[in-house]
């Protein structure tokens, strides 16, 4: 069996406007473009764009990290990311936006180009699936969980040897 290509697959949802995503509220649109702007910051490296768009008591839950609490923690999670995947971007694959709730599902490629979370830069690129939800509340994001496959990662990069299957 050939091993399935986890690099990013058709057009990526981020750069589309979000208005032209159709059957939603007023409310859900504004919704979307409130994670499409934390979405940008992402892809951008630009850790303030995405605490602007972050309430200020606003949770930032990475599945494979303690949450960060607040702007001071989520800007020192952004620095942990950038500083160590300076060249990551965001390719979003799907949305589903429903009332206050926003997921997207896609990929987050880059190099490990710097020490990320104590582990020792590789210069070796990733592709890794990844998924979010965040919940909007009056325009800000309140809460965000991250789900991706750390062990993928690992691999990917050399961490890890991944391990053979018989």
């Amino acid at each position: 069996m050939a091993a399935q290509s986890m690099a990013p697959q058709g057009e990526n949802l981020l750069q589309k406007n979000a208005d032209s995503f159709e059957g939603l509220t007023p409310q859900e649109r504004d919704n979307l473009k409130v994670v499409m702007e934390e979405l940008n910051g992402w892809d951008t490296q630009d850790v303030e764009r995405v605490i602007s768009v972050m309430a200020p008591d606003g949770i930032y839950q990475d599945m494979t990290q303690p949450p960060a609490h607040g702007h001071d923690e989520i800007r020192e999670f952004g620095r942990k990311w950038v500083g160590g995947a300076p060249d990551f971007r965001v390719h979003v694959e799907q949305f589903v936006v429903q009332d206050d709730t926003v997921v997207n599902r896609g990929v987050i490629s880059g190099t490990i180009k710097g020490e990320f979370w104590g582990l020792p830069a590789t210069n070796k690129r990733f592709d890794l699936p990844y998924c979010q939800v965040a919940k909007v509340r009056n325009g800000k994001i309140v809460r965000i969980w991250d789900f991706s496959d750390s062990a993928t990662l690992a691999y990917q990069v050399g961490w890890q040897e991944k391990p053979a299957y018989e």
